[in-house]
């Protein structure tokens, strides 16, 4: 299982002030086994049964641009509870060793921490890479931003349609695209969801 905690940084990125409701707006739609919720202050948990999912809530989280999140990878022991916030095991304290690495990053507030030990080189690779991801993500315009956005939301629209929901030109959609590095980002993110899976499906703890 994946659990991220999400640390709210108040007064930067695009989320001034709490950052909580912005950040639960933006997981809004995901398939997840309990909804995500407020812990305390400024922070968040969230929990996630398959890579792919994990991979959409922390790319949500990133883009909403004031959280730093942790990913904790491994067991979590069951039957769930009724609510996020009284979960517990391995990856629930994967996912607090995680935060706080993460919240003493600067410049790409993200941090992925495996239970099992077996596989913190794993961790560390797909780190890596969802580093890079975060650091594209942060160096976005609004502009940008609002274009890859609509194509994550909807891959197969063509740049005819995005610039007619946004109220642009179709050319200043096709510049945003190609000036925002989503193609690069995008032909990363199967790497990365192959590797949280890797972690999740031969965890022992």
């Amino acid at each position: 299982m994946f659990v991220l905690s999400l640390s709210g940084r108040p007064g930067h990125g695009r989320a001034a002030g709490d950052p909580v409701p912005a950040l639960l707006e933006a997981l809004v739609g995901l398939e997840l086994p309990l909804a995500p919720e407020r812990t305390a202050g400024p922070d968040a948990l969230v929990l996630a049964s398959r890579g792919e999912t994990a991979l959409e809530a922390m790319l949500r989280a990133l883009e909403v641009g004031s959280t730093a999140v942790g990913l904790g990878i491994g067991t979590v022991p069951g039957p769930l509870p009724g609510s996020v916030r009284e979960l517990s095991g391995p990856a629930v304290e994967a996912a607090r060793s995680a935060v706080a690495a993460a919240s003493t990053t600067s410049q790409v507030p993200l941090a992925v921490r495996a239970a099992d030990p077996r596989h913190a080189d794993t961790a560390a690779d797909v780190e890596a890479v969802l580093r890079l991801i975060g650091w594209m993500i942060r160096a976005r315009s609004r502009g940008q931003w609002q274009a890859v956005h609509e194509l994550r939301e909807d891959p197969t629209a063509t740049q005819a349609v995005l610039a007619e929901r946004l109220g642009v030109t179709q050319q200043t959609v096709s510049r945003a695209v190609k000036t925002s590095g989503w193609r690069e980002e995008s032909a990363a993110h199967p790497l990365a969801v192959r590797l949280l899976s890797m972690i999740d499906l031969t965890s022992t703890r």
